[in-house]
């Protein structure tokens, strides 16, 4: 199995649009969850917000996206964007190949974070199975969304 990282520009963005959500709905099958994707992944391309998506492929047949961002005010730390893939099994290493391109991109990456919405406490599990670890501290300030996120993982490097 060849998995691998393929980043999603501003350039190209317009050209995989499409099949980027088509990809999205099956990955996150709840409405909500898709639309609040869709609608991140608008708002970074739209507002030239900081960080990178990704697809990820195996073989050359995207089955899932990922990405990242620089969290401002936290040096050293990043929040995970909407990873996510449609092949069982492949969540983790999809995150340690997103983790190996960090690490080449952002030379004080410090501390992964991964905010979980309500309602996907089945996530926390998975999160852990992966290195994160649920911080007391709670939802961030800075994010918008307080509403729909209810709990903060942390990774650390």
């Amino acid at each position: 199995m060849d998995l691998s990282l393929e980043p999603i520009t501003s350039e190209n963005y317009p050209l995989v649009k499409e099949e980027l959500f088509l990809l999205v709905e099956k990955i996150w099958t709840k409405k909500e969850s898709s639309d609040n994707a869709k609608d991140s992944i608008e708002r970074w391309h739209k507002n030239s917000e900081s960080g990178l998506y990704f697809f990820v492929s195996i073989d050359k047949k995207r089955i899932g996206i990922t990405g990242y961002w620089p969290i401002k005010n936290a040096k050293g730390t990043f929040g995970l964007r909407h990873h996510g893939t449609i092949v069982k099994g492949t969540g983790k290493l999809s995150l340690d190949l997103l983790i190996k391109e960090i690490r080449k991109r952002e030379k004080e990456f410090v501390h992964l974070i991964e905010l979980i919405p309500g309602g996907r406490e089945d996530l926390i599990s998975k999160f852990k199975g992966w290195g994160f670890e649920l911080d007391q501290k709670g939802i961030p300030e800075w994010e918008p969304k307080k509403d729909y996120y209810k709990y903060l993982m942390t990774r650390s490097f």
